[in-house]
C-alpha cells in the first residue's frame, strides 16, 4: 500500500502544567507535574500515523546529541522509519518548553529550533526520490523550517507532481513574524502545489477574510481544523461541517497534527471525504484523551471499533 512522508519540525517537548496565569518577571511557581516526549508537527502526525498502522518515513533534522538519539530511539521503537531523519553536527536537537492551562487546556510554546533550522530543500529531495506513486506527503510546522521557506520549495514540489502520482497536504502553522502581507504571498504562491490545505480557525484568518477567498489560488480541497467543534470542509462547489466526538482532554498538544495524520490514514484506506474527516476527527479526539506521555496512539483498528465500522 502507499506510504506517507511527513516533513516538519522535531523537537524534544517539556510539557509543563498547568498553570492558572502566567507568572510575573522574578517569580517562581510551582507546576504539578511535567512530561518529556518527541515532539513537533513532525514528530506528533509521524508517530500518530505509524500506530495507525501507516508506513511513514519522517523527513526532519536533529542534532547530533544525546536528545537526539533518544528521539531517534523512540522513533524506531514504534517503526516509524528514519531514513530521512538527518543529523546536523553544527545544531543541537530542537527543544520546545510547553505552559498548560489548568482549566482551558490551552498552551504556549518556548521553542529553540535548534537542528531544525538546518532542514533543507536538498534533504527533502533526498526524501522526495523515494516517493511512488500514490504515496502521500504531508508537510508540517512549515513555518517553524526556515530553511525550506524558499520560492525553489514550489518547484520542488511540482517537479515532485510531474514524477509520481502523489498526494500533497500542507499544514503551515502559526507565522513566527505574524500574518504579514509578505507572508500572506508566500502561502499563496506555494498553495497552488497541493491538494489538502490543512489550516486552522484562526491560520485561516490570518491569511484570508473567508474560505472562498482561498481558491482565488488554490484549486484543492481546504479543511478548516475548529477545535472540539470538529472541522469544516471547503471546495469552490460545496462546503460541509464534520463534528467530533466529547472526550475527557488530557492534554491538546499535538491535535491538529493527529487530525491530519487522521485524514491521511482513512484516505490511504479508500473512505470518501465525508467519512474520512470523521475518522480524522477520532484519531485527534481519542489521542488528545489518552496518556501524556503518548507512549501509544490510537491504532487504526480502535478507530474502527470506536466508529463501529
Amino acid at each position: 500500500m502507499s506510504r506517507v512522508f511527513v516533513v516538519g519540525n522535531i523537537s524534544l517537548d517539556l510539557i509543563l502544567g498547568g498553570i492558572d496565569d502566567f507568572p510575573e518577571w522574578g517569580v517562581e511557581v510551582l507546576v504539578p507535574g511535567y512530561v518529556m516526549r518527541p515532539g513537533g508537527a513532525g514528530s506528533n502526525a509521524a508517530l500518530a500515523l505509524a500506530d495507525l498502522g501507516v508506513e511513514t518515513f519522517i523527513v526532519g533534522t536533529i542534532g547530533r546529541d544525546e536528545t537526539g538519539e533518544e528521539i531517534r530511539n523512540a522513533f524506531q521503537r514504534r517503526k516509524l522509519r528514519t531514513d530521512f531523519l538527518f543529523v546536523e553536527s553544527d545544531f543541537q536537537t530542537g527543544l520546545s518548553v510547553a505552559l498548560t492551562h489548568r482549566v482551558t487546556r490551552e498552551r504556549s510554546f518556548f521553542t529553540e529550533l535548534g537542528a531544525q533550522s538546518a532542514l533543507s530543500l536538498e534533504h527533502l529531495e533526498r526524501a522526495f526520490r523515494e516517493a511512488e506513486n500514490g504515496d502521500f506527503v504531508l508537510l508540517g510546522g512549515y513555518f517553524l523550517s526556515p530553511g525550506i521557506r524558499k520560492p525553489a520549495l514550489a518547484s520542488c514540489l511540482s517537479e515532485l507532481k510531474e514524477r509520481r502520482r502523489v498526494t500533497l497536504l500542507l499544514d503551515t502553522g502559526w507565522p513566527t513574524e505574524g500574518w504579514t502581507e509578505d507572508v500572506r504571498a508566500e502561502i499563496r504562491r506555494l498553495l497552488s502545489c497541493f491538494d489538502y490545505f490543512l489550516p486552522n480557525e484562526k491560520e485561516l484568518a490570518g491569511l484570508a477574510s473567508s474560505a472562498e477567498e482561498i481558491f482565488r489560488f488554490f484549486a484543492g480541497i481546504l479543511v478548516v481544523k475548529e477545535g472540539e467543534r470538529g472541522c469544516h470542509l471547503y471546495t469552490p462547489s460545496c462546503s460541509f461541517a464534520r463534528g467530533t466526538v466529547p472526550v475527557e482532554v488530557k492534554d491538546t498538544i499535538g491535535a491538529g497534527d493527529y487530525f491530519n495524520a487522521g485524514l491521511i490514514w482513512a484516505l490511504r484506506q479508500g473512505y470518501d471525504i465525508r467519512e474520512a474527516l470523521l475518522m480524522a476527527n477520532l484519531v485527534a479526539s481519542l489521542n488528545i484523551a489518552s496518556s501524556p506521555s503518548r507512549e501509544k496512539l490510537v491504532s487504526g483498528k480502535e478507530v474502527q471499533e470506536y466508529a463501529g465500522r
